[in-house]
This record gives C-alpha cells, sequence and structure tokens, in this order.
C-alpha cells in the first residue's frame, strides 16, 4: 500500500493538473476501507465478534437506563450483516484506491 501511495505522489507531482493533496487523501482513504472491510468481511481476529458484543453490552446497559430490559434480548444483527457490510466497504476501498491510481496515471 505504502509503495501505491509513493506512486501516486511521485507521478501526480510530474505533472501538476491533479493535485497531489487529494489523490493521497484518497489512497489512505481507500487502504483505510479495504483494512477495516476485510477485518469484518473475514471475522479477522475476531473483529465481527468484538463488535456484537460491544453492540450487545451497548443494547444491555440502555435497557438498564431506561428500565425496558427488552432491549437486551433483540438479536436483530447478525454476522452475515457484518460480513455483508465488511465486503462493501473493502470493494469501495479497492475502487478509492483504483481511481486514485488512474488519476495519478492519467
Amino acid at each position: 500500500m505504502l509503495r501505491v501511495m509513493l506512486m501516486i505522489a511521485t507521478t501526480s507531482a510530474a505533472a501538476s493538473s491533479n493535485p497531489t493533496g487529494v489523490l493521497i487523501f484518497l489512497a489512505a482513504l481507500g487502504a483505510a476501507a479495504v483494512y477495516i472491510g476485510a477485518r469484518w468481511a473475514f471475522n479477522l481476529r475476531g473483529a465481527v465478534d468484538a463488535t456484537l458484543a460491544r453492540r450487545r453490552a451497548a443494547l444491555e446497559l440502555r435497557g438498564q437506563r431506561t428500565g425496558n430490559l427488552s432491549l437486551a434480548d433483540t438479536e436483530s444483527l447478525g454476522l452475515g450483516f457484518f460480513k455483508l457490510i465488511g465486503s462493501v466497504i473493502a470493494v469501495g476501498g479497492l475502487v478509492l484506491l483504483a481511481l486514485s491510481m488512474i488519476l495519478a496515471i492519467s
């Protein structure tokens, strides 16, 4: 990823028609999206499990504050939802990386 970002910075510095900062920002945003999306899509290091545990704890706390203990019983978002969202985020990040590469080369 760093190699791609450096290539974007050096090629866009030669052709000054494209702002270098924007291309580097797009590449960094794309790399971050690919990283986060891949963590959720493939459940790396239990990322989805940790997210579901945090969500469950937040629902339990909200239920205790409001006095509605049925909030913690709802399991509306499952493992498949986060895998789907993670894959969409990862594909979007790849599109951002490709866009920054295309803009840097042209």
